[in-house]
């Protein structure tokens, strides 16, 4: 090897490649004045869940009526029994009428749920002036609405009591929780109706009394039959809650590749590198 070769060899920058996975400096060696950067920016993060919809509870239903009391015959002279909440005095001879039953409730409102949120783009890297994007971020979950509860049943109205010579059958009492109705002994004065039913929601209606005893003939006439207690409203039934979706991944960058790119022989460069991404710089024999 002659001495013109040898200064030859030992003047040329030997090729090599060094790749940043996060960031970092680099120093760029002795008589090196251009270099290949590739790279590629951060991953984006991902959309964030939904939140599921909620369903409205259903409305309560309406409490039954009381029944009507019971009432004697015409000739024994009996009054009419009291109406109950809903149910109408008994006619003369006649049962009581049995009182109305309640409506059901109106159903809940179901809520809708909330998307969740679209995540962020992933962070850019960056090296000798050349910038490489991130990918784009996930789309957010979806989100589905409840269920509107049910609305509640109605309470049933009560029994009314019987008509009779000589003391009347006792209406029975509407459900839930209606209360028959109750006879006193012979020539005390009405007959008791039955208590309203203590439902889930709200009592029923009483029932009415039964008729009185002829003031005029009190040996003769026994109590009639009173009505029985209204049934109770039911509450209604809970809304379910609807589903949420998982949001998206994100999305990794784009590689590029910038070849011929100056710099400064022994200089030290900042190098940016976003999560997931990379940069690496390289160089032939010069």
């Amino acid at each position: 090897m002659t001495a013109n070769s040898r200064r030859l060899s030992s003047s040329q920058q030997i090729a090599g490649s060094v790749t940043f996975n996060s960031p970092g400096n680099w120093t760029s060696p002795n008589r090196l004045v251009q270099v290949t950067v590739q790279g590629q920016g951060g991953t984006g993060s991902p959309g964030n869940s939904g939140t599921a919809g909620t369903g409205g509870p259903g409305n309560s239903g309406t409490s039954g009526g009381g029944g009507g009391g019971g009432s004697s015959p015409n000739h024994n002279g009996g009054s009419p029994g009291n109406p109950g909440t809903g149910g109408g005095g008994g006619s003369a001879g006649y049962s009581g009428n049995p009182g109305g039953s309640g409506g059901a409730g109106n159903p809940g409102a179901a809520n809708p749920g909330i998307s969740g949120n679209a995540g962020t783009s992933g962070t850019s890297s960056s090296a000798l002036g050349v910038s490489f994007p991130g990918g784009a971020g996930g789309n957010g979950g979806t989100a589905n609405p409840g269920t509107a509860g049910s609305g509640g049943g109605g309470g049933n109205g009560g029994g009314g009591g019987g008509g009779a010579n000589y003391g009347g059958n006792n209406g029975a009492g509407g459900n839930p929780g209606g209360n028959p109705g109750t006879n006193r002994p012979k020539n005390t004065g009405s007959s008791v109706g039955g208590n309203g039913g203590a439902g889930s929601a709200a009592s029923g209606g009483n029932g009415g009394a039964g008729g009185n005893v002829r003031p005029s003939r009190p040996g003769v006439a026994n109590n009639m039959g009173s009505g029985g207690g209204g049934g109770g409203a039911n509450v209604g039934n809970p809304g379910a809650p609807g589903s949420s979706g998982p949001g998206n991944s994100g999305s990794a960058g784009s590689p590029s590749t910038s070849p011929g790119v100056s710099v400064t022989p022994a200089t030290s460069y900042p190098i940016t590198v976003g999560s997931g991404g990379f940069i690496t710089i390289s160089w032939n024999t010069q």
